[in-house]
C-alpha cells in the first residue's frame, strides 16, 4: 500500500482523531485523563503549537491543533504528542502493547469558522457515548473554555481561543445540520483534507 502524502500547510489548523490500539478503553480513570492533558500542555511548550479543542474519550481523542509558522509540521507535532504519551503511559502502567491504533488520521481545516464546526461535532461525542446529558459535564473537552468561557485549570493552559469566531450557546444551537454534514465527513475515510489541492506535499 503506497504511503499517505505529507500534508504541510504552515500556521494551519488540523483537525486530529487518535484511536487506542484493538478498540481498548486506556483511558478509564481520571488520572489517565490529566496524564494525557498534561503531557500535551507539555508538548505544546515545547514545539510552540496552539490546540483550539480537544474531546478526550475513552477509547479515542479528537484535537484541534494549528501548527506553528516555523519549521515544525503536523507529522512531528504528533510523533511526540502521540508517540512520546505511549513510552510514558506503558512505563507508569507496566505494559508493553501498543497505545495508539496506528496512525493518528488527520484533515487541514481551511477556516476557522469550520474548525468551530467540527469543535461543535467533538463536544457532542460524550453525549453520544451516554456518559453524560450535556457536554458542560464532560470535564475532558473544550466545551466549558470556549462555551462557558472557563479559564482554570488544565484546560484553561492547553487551549486557546479561535480568533474571529463568535462562539455563543445559541450558535451551537443553530448549527445541528452543519454538524450533521461534518459527521458525514469524518466517516469518510478516503477523504484525507478539506482545502486547496495545493496544501497537499
Amino acid at each position: 500500500m503506497a504511503r499517505q502524502k505529507l500534508i504541510h500547510e504552515p500556521n494551519g489548523i488540523y483537525s486530529v482523531t487518535s484511536k487506542c490500539n484493538n478498540n481498548e478503553f486506556h483511558f478509564n480513570a481520571d488520572e489517565k485523563f490529566e496524564m494525557y492533558l498534561e503531557h500535551l500542555l507539555e508538548c505544546k511548550r515545547k514545539l510552540g503549537f496552539e490546540i483550539y479543542d480537544i474531546a478526550c474519550m475513552s477509547n479515542h481523542v479528537h484535537e484541534l491543533y494549528r501548527v506553528p509558522k516555523k519549521d515544525v509540521s503536523i507529522a512531528d507535532i504528533l510523533q511526540r504528542v502521540k508517540g512520546h504519551f505511549s513510552r510514558k503511559f506503558n512505563l507508569r502502567y507496566s505494559r508493553r502493547d501498543h497505545f495508539w491504533r496506528n496512525k493518528p488520521f488527520y484533515r487541514v481545516v481551511e477556516n476557522e469558522q469550520y474548525a468551530f464546526h467540527i469543535m461543535n461535532y467533538n463536544h457532542w461525542n460524550a453525549v453520544r457515548a451516554g456518559l453524560v446529558n450535556h457536554p458542560a459535564e464532560w470535564p475532558y473537552s473544550g466545551y466549558r473554555f470556549h462555551i462557558l468561557g472557563e479559564r482554570t485549570g488544565i484546560m484553561g493552559r492547553l487551549l486557546s481561543k479561535i480568533p474571529g469566531v463568535d462562539i455563543s450557546e445559541e450558535i451551537l444551537l443553530t448549527s445541528h445540520k452543519l454538524t450533521e454534514n461534518i459527521q458525514r465527513l469524518l466517516q469518510n475515510k478516503r477523504l484525507r483534507f478539506i482545502g486547496k489541492d495545493s496544501l497537499i506535499i
